[in-house]
């Protein structure tokens, strides 16, 4: 639904005017079959607009350095350009990876310990998907963010990369003595909520890392009924995701920069609406930076 609504706005943004640069949309996803059938039925609802499906972990950071190579060989391959050319540029991003086991799962990822040194570290995969996701994607794409992305030919109407990070107003929870729940007996809904602050800390330091390149938004993406909140047992009688609702009950469509008011701010938390509303985590600026470090800390590649 977030990945329709995005296609949707930026056919009609590109409608009166020639791109620059040609645009496309990418869904990200671990699991092929419903990752093509995605971008399938976006293509039927929008019209012609270019959209593909890649797979990729996102957990994984060596995965997602691959997926930045894949997608800028697919531009150049099915698009057109010059390899020379900073072909990919990337107009707006959106992190929505999340996973909520019910049992809890690990997986094993590289780490570098303060001494340089790289080992094995188990990590809880809500973790891993929901947060390390999110970093390694804004970090791994970074070189492609642009405080000028163009919207026409002549690059007089340009705009940044806008950043959306969608975390939830369902956060807290978050104990760095103990991420993955190896002293805690694990609890899915503390898991998420934990994940779901760390997003929100992400975003703010985030933002601030990327200061005058990039627009970065954190929000609650509104109550729908979708496999993670039934397995949170919320939202059971909610209507499914769609595009309306997408458009309707949540900030996306703006903080991706869509709209005839501009966003204006970066760091912003969004719930429910187009004002940025104050966030408790935001501020701490200790916690933040430890967060980011601790996932700096992941992206490595295996020994």
């Amino acid at each position: 639904a977030i990945a329709e609504s995005i296609a949707h706005h930026r056919v009609l943004e590109l409608a009166d005017s020639k791109a620059a640069k040609p645009y496309a949309l990418f869904l990200i996803g671990r699991n092929i079959e419903r990752g093509n059938e995605s971008a399938e039925n976006i293509k039927k609802q929008v019209g012609p607009f270019p959209v593909y499906f890649e797979p990729c972990d996102l957990s994984n950071y060596e995965s997602v350095v691959e997926l930045k190579g894949r997608i800028g060989q697919r531009l150049l391959e099915e698009m057109g350009g010059d390899k020379d050319d900073n072909v990919l540029q990337i107009g707006t991003l959106v992190n929505d990876a999340a996973e909520c086991p019910v049992k809890q799962q690990f997986v094993f990822r590289p780490r570098i310990d303060k001494h340089g040194a790289i080992a094995s570290e188990q990590v809880d995969k809500q973790f891993a998907s929901n947060v390390l996701g999110y970093h390694f994607m804004m970090k791994v794409f970074e070189p492609c963010f642009s405080s000028d992305i163009s919207l026409d030919d002549n690059g007089t109407k340009t705009k940044p990369t806008h950043i959306v990070n969608v975390a939830s107003n369902w956060a807290g929870n978050l104990d760095f003595n103990d991420l993955h729940f190896k002293l805690r007996s694990y609890d899915n809904d503390t898991a998420y909520r934990q994940s779901k602050q760390c997003d929100r800390m992400l975003s703010k330091i985030w933002s601030e890392r990327l200061d005058g390149l990039a627009l970065v938004s954190a929000c609650h993406p509104g109550d729908p009924c979708t496999t993670l909140s039934k397995a949170l047992g919320y939202n059971m009688w909610s209507a499914a995701p769609s595009r309306k609702i997408i458009e309707m009950e949540s900030p996306i469509p703006y903080l991706c920069g869509f709209g005839s008011v501009p966003l204006a701010t970066t760091g912003g938390w969004f719930d429910g609406g187009t004002n940025p509303k104050r966030c408790r985590f935001g501020s701490m600026a200790k916690d933040n930076k430890r967060l980011f470090d601790i996932c700096e800390s992941f992206a490595t590649a295996s020994k």
